[in-house]
C-alpha cells in the first residue's frame, strides 16, 4: 500500500462488502487497534534496543534520523507542552497550591503504571475482539478504540486520584484538588503515549503533523477526562453519606469514560466520514469552555471561603487591610503596604490554608490533627505579617 504524504489526505478504498468510501488515515495515527498498538511497541523498542545496545544507528525511513535520535527529539519536544498544560491545571487552586510530590506522584502514576498496564490489558482484551470480529473491522476498533481503551485508562488514571484521595487524605481539600490532581495524571499519561505515537512515525512531515494533533487540537483532552474523576472524589471529600460517595465518585468516572468514549469513537468514524472530524473539534471546544467556567468558579469559592473563615481571625491574627487585601478580587491593599510579591505568595498559601483547615474542621472534626495545624498556620502567618510591619 503507498503512503501517504500527510494524515490529512484522504483516498478511496473498497470495503469487503464492495462500497466505496473515502479512507482517512488520520484516525490511524490517533486511535490505532490492540494487535497494531503492540506491533507498533515492540517494533519500536526492537528498533531503539539495537541502537543503544549496538550504537547502529538504524533508519526507519529515508526521511527520518535514527529511531533513537526520533525518540529523544520527541521526548524533549514533548516535554514542553506537558509543561503548559500541568501549569495551567495547577492556575485553577490560585492560592491553596498542592504539595508538589505529590502532584510529582500522580504525574509518574500516569506516565508509567497507567500506560503499561493500560497497554496489557488493550491487547488482552482486544485480541478476541480482533479474532471473532476481525482486525480492520469497523465494529473491531469500536469496541478497541471507543470502549476497552476509555474504560481501561480512565480507570487507571483514576487510581493516581484515588491513591490520594484515600492515603493522603489531608491534602485532598476538594473538588479544585480533585481537578489539579486528575489533571496531572492525565497528562503523566498523555506524555508518555504521545513520545510512543510520535517515535513510530516515519517521516518528519507525519511527526510534525501528529505533534499539532497531539499536543495542540486534542492536547488536554487526557487530564480533563480524569479531571472528571477528580471532581467526582473531591465532592466526596466533605460528606458523610456512603451511598453518596459512592455515587458522585462513580458519576466523575463515568463521565471520564463517556467524554473518552465519544472523542475515541468520533475518530474511529473518521475512516468513513471525515466530517464526523468536527465532533472532535467541538468536543475539544466543549473542554476549553467547561476548564474556563471551573476556574471562575473556583476563583469565586476561593474568595469566599477567605471571606467567611478569615473574619473571626482579624484582629488576633490579621489587621483590617490585610483581611481585605485577602479577599477582596484585584485588592491592592497588600502592595500599599510594602509586602513584596514572593511574600504576598506565601501570605495567600497560609490564608488559604487556614480556611481550608477550618472548613475541615467544621464539616468533618479534628480527623487527627485539624486543630493542631490550625494552631501552626496562625503562628507562621503571624511570624510573616511581622516582617512586614518591621
Amino acid at each position: 500500500m503507498k503512503r501517504l504524504k500527510s494524515p490529512f489526505c484522504c483516498r478511496e478504498a473498497t470495503t469487503e462488502r464492495g462500497l466505496r468510501i473515502q479512507k482517512w488515515p488520520l484516525k490511524q495515527t490517533l486511535v490505532v487497534s490492540p494487535s497494531g498498538r503492540i506491533k507498533k511497541y515492540n517494533d519500536l523498542l526492537t528498533i531503539l534496543s539495537k541502537s543503544v545496545l549496538l550504537g547502529i544507528p538504524i533508519r526507519t525511513s529515508s526521511c527520518l534520523t535514527s529511531p533513537m535520535d526520533v525518540f529523544i527529539t520527541s521526548t524533549i519536544v514533548l516535554a514542553i507542552p506537558a509543561y503548559f498544560y500541568t501549569r495551567l491545571i495547577r492556575s485553577i487552586d490560585r492560592f491553596e497550591k498542592e504539595p508538589m510530590p505529590y502532584l510529582l506522584g500522580a504525574f509518574f502514576w500516569g506516565a508509567v503504571p497507567a500506560v503499561i498496564v493500560a497497554i496489557i490489558l488493550q491487547v488482552i482484551l482486544g485480541l478476541p475482539v480482533e479474532a471473532l470480529l476481525g482486525a480492520d473491522s469497523l465494529e473491531s476498533e469500536l469496541i478497541s478504540g471507543a470502549i476497552a481503551a476509555p474504560v481501561t485508562e480512565e480507570i487507571l488514571k483514576g487510581m493516581a486520584v484515588a491513591i490520594i484521595y484515600f492515603l493522603f487524605r489531608k491534602e485532598f481539600d476538594g473538588w479544585v484538588d480533585g481537578i489539579v490532581y486528575g489533571g496531572m495524571a492525565g497528562f503523566g499519561f498523555a506524555y508518555i503515549e504521545n513520545i510512543l505515537y510520535l517515535s513510530s512515525t516515519e517521516s518528519w512531515e507525519e511527526w510534525f503533523t501528529l505533534l499539532i494533533l497531539r499536543t495542540v487540537v486534542f492536547g488536554g483532552l487526557h487530564g480533563f477526562w480524569t479531571a472528571l474523576t477528580g471532581i467526582g472524589f473531591g465532592l466526596a471529600r466533605y460528606s458523610r453519606n456512603p451511598f453518596y460517595k459512592i455515587f458522585v465518585i462513580t458519576s466523575g468516572l463515568l463521565a471520564a469514560m463517556f467524554g473518552h468514549l465519544v472523542h475515541n469513537g468520533s475518530l474511529t468514524f473518521v475512516e468513513a466520514d471525515g466530517s464526523i472530524f468536527l465532533i472532535t473539534l467541538l468536543n475539544y471546544g466543549m473542554l476549553a469552555f467547561f476548564m474556563l467556567i471551573l476556574w471562575f468558579i473556583a476563583g469565586y469559592n476561593d474568595r469566599r471561603r477567605l471571606t467567611v473563615y478569615l473574619q473571626d481571625e482579624v484582629p488576633g491574627t490579621f489587621s483590617d487591610i490585610c483581611y481585605e487585601g485577602l479577599c477582596k478580587h484585584r485588592s491592592k491593599h497588600l502592595a500599599k503596604l510594602g509586602i513584596k510579591r514572593k511574600q504576598r505568595r506565601q501570605l495567600f498559601q497560609l490564608a488559604a490554608e487556614l480556611a481550608q483547615k477550618k472548613l475541615q474542621l467544621k464539616k468533618m472534626g479534628d480527623e487527627k490533627g485539624n486543630s493542631e495545624e490550625i494552631t501552626k498556620l496562625r503562628e507562621q502567618i503571624k511570624a510573616l505579617t511581622t516582617q512586614f510591619s518591621s
